[in-house]
């Protein structure tokens, strides 16, 4: 279990659940498991628990987005882990789900804005209001291997479910049979499905619903919902039917698969950002670009309208992301370059203001992204792309096979970058200074180019399975060119630090140390650069 915050914990939950008739009677389980092999987990023991009573308000909005998102969020009242519980899907190659907690608080307190960060990309703005609530009696049996330690929990349960808006009631029982922390992957699945072999033999059956908030409102996630639980940006539901999917190995299906792709992949990075994990700025920045190249490379396939949209608003973020990603590196070479140089050359004195200004300004542009992830303007791009991806394909080469508009787009996106690479290359040649300060836009236009091309190669091998060793050359003019930029961003940013220092009467000769250190840096990465263009 992680710590995500003082007062937030998280827990992955892997459980199954069984649908059993109000008389069936709970099987002996010790003995289960093993299957002959040595070091199997086998059910050595079991301890009963007396009943307890549970009480939960679970929360959605009035269409239910969460619960479209395989998502719920739940009030509880009794028992061990009274609290407020979120539980996210599992992320892709996993089975468990994500269940995170929040202490119970005063029964009027609102959502916990700790949990509705975390799907507030879902969410978008929208109200949360209770939709079920749920009286449970569960009698748990507590699972133990040989030496007594705990490997997991049989939960009876026998529910009785209520609407406030429709006064519907519902009833049922059901067994959830969850591992214990610290047990998973191959050695838990082969537990599980000893102790399911005992159940569905007492009369058990797979549980029918997704959810118990699913089974409460009697009916599976509402339709006019995206799997991600986003909006559908005024789209008919009824045009994601599949009657109107693309067809297989369609250049439509392709993109919107890596469409679709990308955008769960976005709604994941923003509860990153929200909760300021390492590395998530970035990642939104480097995200939305692959969208735009995406929909750049691959056009005319999909709504031609709605990906204009998309792309718009990929560049907007894009714009505010690389704000605060500029500040991070330039953050990060300052630390690096001092620690480079020779011992005494930079002062802590000179560190220390730089620290401090760039830290300001870090301050500033991540909260222009906290700003812009709780705008309007970032809401709409998730619901353009959720539109994007539901719509019907209406694009010129929807029906196009994908193998054959993906080689066509992907030879004409390399002529490009080429073309564009050599004219950085002459800028490059012609300017007096080595450090190609007077080349810096067409060295610009041509690390945009190799990105593009790279992303483009990188979206396809997904496809293909090819085109790794060209996205690696690619890669190479891009990151050489990027080492460039950075360089001289800091060469500047140094330059300004230093002139606040000389008003101060402070010593600036360790500013110049570590401008004459990126220097060096700059004209290292454009013989990077030159080597990078000719593989290319």
């Amino acid at each position: 279990m992680s710590s995500a915050s003082p007062r937030r914990t998280e827990q992955t939950e892997i459980e199954r659940k069984y649908d059993v008739h109000e008389s069936a009677g709970v099987p002996d389980l010790v003995g289960a498991g093993g299957d002959g092999e040595p070091d199997a987990l086998v059910v050595g023991g079991a301890e009963h628990d007396d009943p307890v009573e549970l009480a939960a308000t679970y929360w959605d909005t009035v269409d239910h987005t969460l619960l479209g998102a395989r998502t719920t969020l739940r009030r509880r009242e009794g028992g061990g882990d009274a609290g407020w519980h979120l539980k996210l899907p599992p992320s892709a190659g996993t089975s468990g789900r994500r269940e995170v907690h929040w202490p119970l608080g005063d029964p009027d307190e609102p959502v916990p804005d700790a949990l509705r960060r975390l799907v507030e990309a879902r969410l978008r703005g929208r109200p949360l209001h209770p939709v079920l609530r749920l009286e449970t009696t569960r009698t748990t049996t507590r699972l133990l291997d040989g030496s007594g330690r705990d490997v997991a929990e049989l939960a009876d349960d026998v529910v009785r479910a209520s609407n406030p808006d429709t006064a519907v009631l519902r009833t049922w029982r059901e067994w959830e049979v969850e591992l214990a922390s610290g047990v998973d992957g191959a050695e838990g699945e082969r537990l599980l499905d000893a102790v399911a072999e005992r159940l569905e033999a007492a009369g058990a059956s797979v549980s029918s619903s997704k959810s118990k908030l699913a089974r409460g409102l009697g009916s599976e996630p509402a339709g006019g919902r995206s799997p991600s639980g986003g909006g559908t940006g005024g789209v008919d539901p009824s045009t994601s039917s599949s009657a109107r999917a693309p067809k297989k190995n369609s250049a439509a299906a392709f993109v919107a698969s890596a469409a679709a792709g990308l955008r769960d992949e976005l709604l994941a990075i923003d509860a990153a950002v929200r909760d300021d994990e390492p590395d998530a700025v970035r990642r939104l920045r480097t995200t939305t670009r692959r969208l735009r190249a995406l929909l750049t490379v691959w056009d005319d396939v999909l709504d031609p309208g709605l990906a204009a949209t998309v792309v718009a608003g990929a560049v907007h973020v894009g714009h505010v992301s690389g704000a605060a990603r500029d500040v991070e590196v330039a953050r990060g070479r300052v630390a690096t370059r001092a620690s480079s140089a020779p011992t005494g050359f930079v002062t802590v004195q000179a560190t220390g203001r730089l620290e401090v200004g760039l830290g300001e300004r870090l301050g500033e542009a991540v909260g222009d992204v906290r700003r812009l992830l709780d705008s309007g303007t970032w809401f709409d791009l998730l619901d353009a792309v959720d539109a994007l991806v539901a719509a019907p394909a209406t694009g010129d080469h929807a029906a196009d096979p994908a193998v054959e508009l993906s080689a066509a787009r992907l030879q004409a996106e390399r002529k490009r970058t080429k073309r564009v690479v050599r004219a950085g290359l002459a800028a490059l040649d012609a300017t007096d200074h080595e450090s190609g300060v007077e080349a810096l836009a067409a060295l610009h236009d041509a690390r945009k180019a190799a990105r593009r091309l790279r992303y483009a190669l990188e979206a396809d091998r997904v496809r293909s399975g090819s085109g790794r060793g060209r996205a690696r050359r690619a890669r190479a003019v891009q990151e050489a060119l990027g080492e460039h930029r950075d360089a001289l961003a800091a060469v500047r940013t140094l330059r300004e630090v230093a002139a606040v220092a000389h008003r101060a009467g402070e010593d600036t000769f360790g500013h110049g140390v570590l401008a004459t250190l990126e220097v060096a840096r700059a004209d290292d990465a454009l013989r990077r650069f030159r080597r990078a263009a000719r593989r290319l």
